[in-house]
């Protein structure tokens, strides 16, 4: 046994043994609060295991059952958002041929203001 080990051993009894002597409680309600609290730890534990079962009950469904799901929504929003672009090409060349001809057309402006000056 390491000295660490050793050490560990020889606290725990000495702490164990100071503790029974200074305890402000009898031995029976001493072991009755220890059997109540062991009882609610096993009941809490239990409670969790509970809920962790069901948690993962429940991520199983949802990867079987929403999974398939999301992919199908991911599929529908690629096709409607390329339906969009392939029904709005026309109508944004037309706004940048109609902004490149407000441009020219602002340039030639300030060219004939320059020039009847």
């Amino acid at each position: 046994m390491s000295k660490f080990g050793q050490g560990l051993l020889f606290g725990s009894v000495i702490g164990g043994i100071v503790a029974l002597l200074n305890a402000p409680k009898k031995g029976e309600e001493t072991r009755q609060d220890l059997k109540l609290y062991l009882d609610q730890t096993r009941t809490d534990v239990d409670d969790v295991r509970f809920k962790v079962d069901n948690l993962k009950v429940a991520i199983e469904r949802l990867s079987k059952e929403g999974l398939p799901q999301a992919q199908s929504a991911v599929k529908d929003l690629q096709t409607a958002i390329q339906h969009f672009s392939e029904e709005s090409k026309p109508r944004i060349n037309r706004v940048m041929n109609q902004v490149e001809t407000l441009q020219t057309d602002i340039k030639d402006g300030m060219e004939d203001i320059q020039i009847n000056k």
